[in-house]
């Protein structure tokens, strides 16, 4: 990670190993938004957001089955 950004949330930078849980997912990108502009453009924050809210609807949609 250079600069603070996490480049592969971005989709920068490839997956090292194993892919991580959708769960653990979500919370990276919790994680990573709540940095702010302080460490993010506006474009990769909304870019961040788009993600969150797909796993967010994909984890919704497994557990209550759509």
């Amino acid at each position: 990670m250079m600069d603070g950004r996490n480049l592969r949330l971005l989709g920068r930078e490839p997956s090292p190993g194993a892919q991580p849980s959708l769960t653990e997912m979500i919370r990276e990108l919790e994680a990573e938004l709540a940095k702010g502009a302080a460490v993010y453009t506006a474009d990769e924050l909304a870019l961040l957001a788009r993600k969150l809210a797909g796993y967010r609807e994909l984890l919704r949609a497994m557990e209550f089955g759509g």
